[in-house]
């Protein structure tokens, strides 16, 4: 009877556990966003914390409400001030475009219609519509009044998400002090609980451990030096609305196709346009000479050299982290491809006895 129930013991506890977790993971998923950059910030801060740690043995908590209060205050608080200016320059930049659309003074429709890139389709539609009353003008107009009509019914909604995203601080704020405090006893105590065997495991979290570092590191020193030159280039030129373009330009460069470009490269179009050509020449030299080479020597450097992922593993790892995880997915992307890797490399190892084999590198350009 007793080797019947401990028969028995072993799969019931592990389908109990199974379902606990899937119910941990869903009271915690609605949190999972502040949680998950509260995560990326205690990795990213954690030796930061470790050193402080040294100078005040035996106060970990203490150490954890610096090194906290440190981060917002280097960090987050920065950002919201930021944010205020750059929603001062959208409001202001949305109510300069709604009083062009309201006095029918976008005339650009009509020049760009005459562009030699744009004429020919511009020609094909109004050809298509000539049996109908639709002009193409007029279409693009009405188009544009409805977005600015749409902006300001959505206007009281952005207001109501002020409450949730103070909120989500005070969550990152509260996770971020428990990830810092006891996160590497978390971690080790994840690690322990695997069924696997001392090296492997050490293996695995290490390779998470140092994609994830080299992920935010690369990526956000690559947007944010982006995001500096070509503010710059904004300000020199005189391109209105220097700073909201900066700020846009820094969330483009998190993108793994196109980056900053997807900017830069349409306001150089514009400017062109507009017979700018001096600043859309001296835009496009910039954009392509300067702020491309950070996108091609910086991020490889950083991420490549610590990272060691292969380059379409890293791509897909970002683009489809983007795709479900959101923002955050930019790094949790990596993480997971990593984890695969390494768990890959474990399976062919143990299971199939396979040799010992390095894990893919990411190409080096010769």
């Amino acid at each position: 009877m007793q080797g019947s129930s401990t028969t028995f013991a072993t799969p019931f506890l592990i389908i109990v556990l199974v379902g606990l977790v899937a119910t941990v993971i869903a009271l915690v998923l609605p949190y999972a966003t502040p949680i998950a950059w509260a995560c990326v910030l205690a990795a990213v801060f954690h030796p930061v914390y470790r050193l402080l740690l040294r100078a005040m043995p035996g106060r970990p908590s203490l150490c954890a409400t610096i090194v906290t209060l440190a981060v917002l205050a280097l960090a987050v608080v920065p950002a919201l001030l930021l944010t205020g200016v750059v929603a001062r320059e959208a409001f202001s930049a949305y109510h300069t475009a709604a009083d062009y659309v309201s006095e029918n003074r976008v005339k650009m429709l009509d020049d760009l219609s005459h562009y030699w890139l744009v004429e020919p389709v511009w020609r094909w539609v109004s050809d298509h519509l000539a049996g109908s009353e639709v002009d193409p003008t007029s279409l693009g107009l009405s188009g544009l009044r409805w977005m600015s009509e749409f902006a300001a019914a959505n206007a009281a909604q952005v207001a109501k998400n002020v409450l949730a995203f103070v909120i989500g601080l005070g969550i990152l704020t509260f996770a971020l002090f428990f990830a810092f405090r006891d996160g590497a006893d978390g971690v080790a105590y994840l690690e322990e609980s695997l069924p696997m065997e001392v090296r492997d495991r050490r293996r695995l979290f290490d390779r998470l451990r140092t994609t994830l570092l080299a992920v935010v590191q690369g990526m956000a020193t690559t947007a944010l030096l982006q995001a500096v030159f070509l503010g710059l280039a904004y300000w020199v030129l005189e391109i209105p609305f220097a700073l909201l373009l900066s700020v846009i330009s820094f969330a483009f460069a998190f993108l793994p196709v196109g980056g900053s470009a997807l900017l830069w490269f349409p306001i150089t179009i514009s400017l062109y346009i507009g017979k700018e050509y001096f600043r859309a020449t001296a835009l496009l030299i910039w954009g392509t000479i300067v702020v491309s080479s950070i996108d091609n020597f910086v991020r490889p450097l950083v991420i490549g050299g610590q990272a060691n992922l292969p380059t379409p593993l890293l791509f897909f790892g970002i683009l489809g982290g983007l795709q479900l995880f959101g923002f955050v997915g930019v790094f949790a992307g990596p993480a997971v491809v990593a984890a695969f890797l390494s768990i890959l490399s474990i399976y062919r190892e143990r299971l199939l006895e396979l040799p010992e084999t390095r894990e893919p590198r990411r190409e080096s350009k010769s």
